[in-house]
């Protein structure tokens, strides 16, 4: 009988604690360009994450790369990417639809987290159905336009309130 009495005290504060999570989820503001680089199988590549939108914890974007002067042969290309971000400033980034698409070139997701003052981001590179090609990123929250490219500064595709399946999904822009 007692455990009953007890239930509804650890219910109660298993709510409270569950709400800071919930409010810091939504804290951390990415809106901006976020630049600096990522490996893959192309070597050291200039990668600009442009946020465009954001709600709460899910947002929208543009995802750039092109090359760097110690990897010249790389070509510039850039697709749409929307993703979510949790508590702690882990952050998933999925890459949705080409803007332009060099050949050979696949669409990647990024897997990491913020970095503490909300200035930089770091983590993996996945390629979903492709093995590991990528390996790490990392970026910083920048006041610079994005790379030179014109074709790829497209305003990012509104952000989804309602993904599916705990999946991050893209609605159609207004």
């Amino acid at each position: 009988m007692m455990a009953r009495s007890t239930a509804a005290p650890v219910i109660a504060l298993m709510a409270m604690l569950a709400a800071p999570v919930r409010a810091q989820e939504t804290s951390v503001a990415l809106l901006g360009n976020w630049q600096g680089t990522y490996i893959c199988a192309q070597g050291k590549t200039g990668l600009t994450l442009t946020i465009d939108r954001q709600d709460g914890s899910t947002f929208s974007g543009v995802f750039q790369f092109y090359p760097l002067r110690e990897n010249i042969t790389v070509p510039e290309g850039c697709f749409t990417v929307s993703g979510r971000i949790r508590s702690g400033g882990t952050l998933d980034v999925a890459g949705s639809k080409w803007i332009k698409r060099p050949a050979g070139y696949i669409i990647v997701d990024l897997h990491g987290r913020v970095g503490q003052g909300g200035t930089n981001m770091a983590g993996t590179v996945a390629t979903p159905g492709y093995g590991r090609l990528c390996s790490r990123f990392e970026l910083t929250l920048t006041t610079a336009e994005p790379a030179p490219d014109g074709a790829c500064r497209v305003e990012a595709p509104a952000v989804s309130s309602i993904p599916r399946s705990g999946e991050i999904s893209l609605a159609t822009a207004p």
